[in-house]
């Protein structure tokens, strides 16, 4: 590539004589850093467009004015910009970056970020190349988990650090519409108000470009489409599209629903092992997540269905097909993504015995929470699955509904789910 080209491409994307978009400050920023500082490469992964580029442009802006590092020193490499399509191996990574030293002349230790690296063919092994000479500090970002799987996990053994960007969670969707909320007595006088944004948040779900847009249907579906086309057909190679749209449609369709591979390969019509295959490539994206139940019975836990949940309520709302709005499956798909921020996948499960709770959380292998998502508490049965719970260990037990009176009863206690998305929980 033309040294001259390359240099006023990387400009473009660059801090070094302007400055770059930075949005609303999210709280990952001061994560990355951290890692950074650490000497170890921070991953920064998530869906797409779920503002990973725009937490870059944060953390190297907190590098230049509050760490007063020259802004030389940093390096932004957006992969995406088809200027940069030449770049496509290890060996044009260390040229792109002995260009960059030479032509900026720096003088120390740059930052260094790959943003949608997972497009340039072993860059894990300039990475580690880099890191392992202490000659960069690093941080990658990319769309698909792979990112930080497989073969990268290997090469970067224990020089590695994940942090996932999510569409924005209620309180950063808040945020992004500039409503404070910094008291309980803040909850209280804008009641009307949170329900409404809380509503809006639930069929349109957290994707930055999407909240504050009058165009939000428009702008799911050409996201849900890029994914779909870019980020699982294109990245695993898949030659029957058709099939692999159909299941991540009937997935995205399905939130809070129990999942049979057997039972999806004869509805949909595609053999078994392609509906394996295909799941772990929507997987990979991110688009979906699938929680194992946890159940008294071995049997179970092994053989037991998976529930799957988007990541987001609007890809669903407006992506999924369905007979009539079923408001309940979007908050218990919200329940599952905040649970997620606060405790990582691998601490939730769903309980299945005689009766069934929503969710339940493992940590130091026992369970510590239990929550049951229904949009209005009007049939005692909901409480079933969490009184059979607390009847074999004492836990925190909710019920999290839209707008239910919040109460206590026989040791559970009844929330409103956007205050407990919030951080609230009835005892401020």
């Amino acid at each position: 590539m033309d040294r001259e080209k390359l240099v006023q491409t990387l400009a473009d994307w660059n801090f070094w004589y302007r400055q770059q978009f930075t949005g609303v400050p999210r709280e990952y920023t001061e994560e990355v850093v951290k890692v950074l500082e650490g000497g170890l490469v921070c991953d920064i992964i998530g869906v797409k467009r779920s503002g990973k580029s725009t937490i870059i442009n944060q953390a190297v802006r907190k590098l230049v004015e509050e760490k007063g590092v020259d802004p030389l020193l940093t390096l932004i490499v957006n992969f995406e910009d088809p200027r940069l399509s030449e770049i496509d191996s290890g060996e044009k990574l260390f040229e792109l970056f002995n260009t960059y030293k030479e032509e900026a002349g720096i003088k120390g230790k740059p930052y260094v970020f790959l943003d949608e690296v997972q497009r340039v063919k072993g860059w894990e092994g300039f990475v580690r190349s880099l890191i392992d000479r202490k000659e960069a500090f690093i941080a990658v970002s990319g769309s698909t988990s792979r990112v930080n799987k497989g073969r990268v996990k290997e090469v970067l053994a224990g020089r590695h650090v994940s942090v996932e960007v999510t569409p924005l969670s209620f309180k950063e969707f808040l945020d992004f519409k500039g409503v404070k909320v910094e008291r309980p007595i803040d909850l209280l006088a804008k009641g009307s108000e949170m329900r409404s944004l809380f509503s809006e948040y639930l069929k349109y779900g957290g994707f930055p470009l999407v909240v504050n847009s009058n165009i939000k249907e428009s702008i799911i579906l050409q996201l849900y489409d890029d994914i779909i086309s870019k980020d699982v057909i294109e990245d695993c190679g898949i030659v029957k599209a058709d099939k692999l749209r159909a299941l991540a449609l009937f997935y995205v369709s399905n939130i809070g629903n129990r999942i049979s591979f057997r039972r999806v390969s004869r509805s949909l019509q595609i053999p078994l092992r392609t509906v394996e295959r295909f799941t772990s490539c929507i997987e990979n994206s991110m688009l979906i997540h699938f929680v194992k139940p946890l159940s008294p019975s071995l049997s179970e836990m092994v053989r037991g269905e998976r529930k799957v949940y988007s990541v987001d309520t609007g890809l669903s709302n407006v992506v999924g097909y369905r007979l009539n709005q079923n408001l309940g499956s979007l908050l218990e798909n919200m329940v599952y993504l905040e649970l997620k921020r606060r405790y990582g996948s691998g601490s939730i499960y769903y309980y299945r015995g005689k009766n069934e709770v929503d969710f339940v959380i493992v940590r130091d292998n026992e369970v510590t929470e239990a929550y049951q998502v229904t949009y209005t508490l009007n049939d005692e049965r909901e409480l079933k699955g969490l009184k059979e719970v607390l009847r074999k260990k004492k836990v925190d037990a909710y019920v999290l509904t839209f707008d239910d009176k919040e109460r206590e009863e026989d040791g559970v206690r009844v929330l409103k789910a956007w205050r407990w998305a919030l951080g609230y929980t009835g005892n401020e």
